[in-house]
């Protein structure tokens, strides 16, 4: 029997750059495998996302009566007694079938975001070596996207920005794990996959580089840029906007490190604590979840 071989999660909020930096992992010699979602008006380039994932994880927040808009985390203790009956064993199953005959394997699905306490078990199970890249966007414009997209008011969308994030960094604690800028991928795509290569110790391949850099990624793919003066207002006005601001603020740096040690700092596991109690306050104050 093969050894098992690894694997590297894409994680990050909807609208993030996920599905570009998706893409991005071919130029590692990264298999995505070959059930693909098709491309969308509202993601032309494509989405880069295994469809049987997309649908397993999507029909396991249904049984849950949550979605990806739903603002708190799905239950722990549920997902963890859920992944050691039937579907922790489907979900092994659709993992060793997509991974069969892959060294490494790419797999990007949104909602495994907040799903990860279901995961960690089936993954460990499975023996594969799971790397976590999260992707990180500003929240300001991934707020003005899901107010395009969807039409969100931009408070649920900072809300749901949170959410995500706490869930990441709380669910993937004790991997391998990098973070990465969606805007630095957008603005120099070498030196990004390149770091993102050495995090992995997979080469880049030069052909796929120039594919992804000149025919892949585009100026338009960035509908928007935040100001100082909109974070700004928005931190004065809006109080889920401050919330987020803090957590950007602490996490960006870790989009410079070749590693993900500020991931595992200390002083940021203590503000994630922070902001999850203050979320918690927030929302048990308002019963919509968005203003207190």
């Amino acid at each position: 029997m093969n050894a098992p071989g690894r694997l590297v999660l894409v994680l990050g909020m909807h609208r993030s750059g996920t599905s570009a930096l998706a893409r991005g992992l071919r130029v590692l010699g990264i298999a995505l495998g070959d059930d693909l979602l098709p491309a969308h008006p509202c993601n032309p380039k494509g989405f880069f996302e295994d469809a049987g994932l997309y649908a397993f994880n999507k029909a396991l927040l249904t049984r849950l009566n949550l979605t990806w808009q739903s603002p708190e985390a799905p239950d722990a203790k549920v997902l963890h007694t859920l992944a050691a009956g039937p579907p922790g064993v489907a979900a092994l199953d659709l993992l060793r079938e997509k991974s069969a005959g892959q060294a490494v394997l790419g797999l990007k699905d949104p909602r495994m975001s907040r799903l990860l306490p279901f995961w960690r078990p089936v993954l460990t199970a499975s023996g594969l070596r799971a790397h976590c890249v999260i992707s990180l966007r500003h929240p300001d414009s991934v707020a003005h996207s899901l107010r395009q997209r969807d039409r969100l008011d931009p408070e649920t969308g900072h809300m749901l920005w949170l959410a995500h994030m706490l869930d990441i960094l709380e669910g993937s604690a004790g991997l391998p794990r990098l973070l990465a800028d969606y805007d630095l991928l957008l603005r120099e795509p070498g030196r990004q996959l390149r770091r993102l290569g050495h995090f992995l110790g997979l080469p880049v391949d030069a052909a796929e580089l120039a594919v992804f850099a000149d025919d892949f990624l585009d100026p338009k793919l960035r509908h928007h840029k935040p100001t100082d003066a909109e974070s700004d207002g928005e931190k004065r006005n809006a109080p889920w906007a401050a919330l987020v601001a803090r957590l950007h603020a602490a996490l960006r740096p870790a989009a410079d490190e070749a590693d993900g040690r500020l991931l595992d700092s200390p002083r940021l596991a203590r503000l994630t604590a922070n902001l999850r109690r203050e979320a918690a306050a927030m929302t048990h104050a308002s019963p919509s979840g968005v203003r207190p």
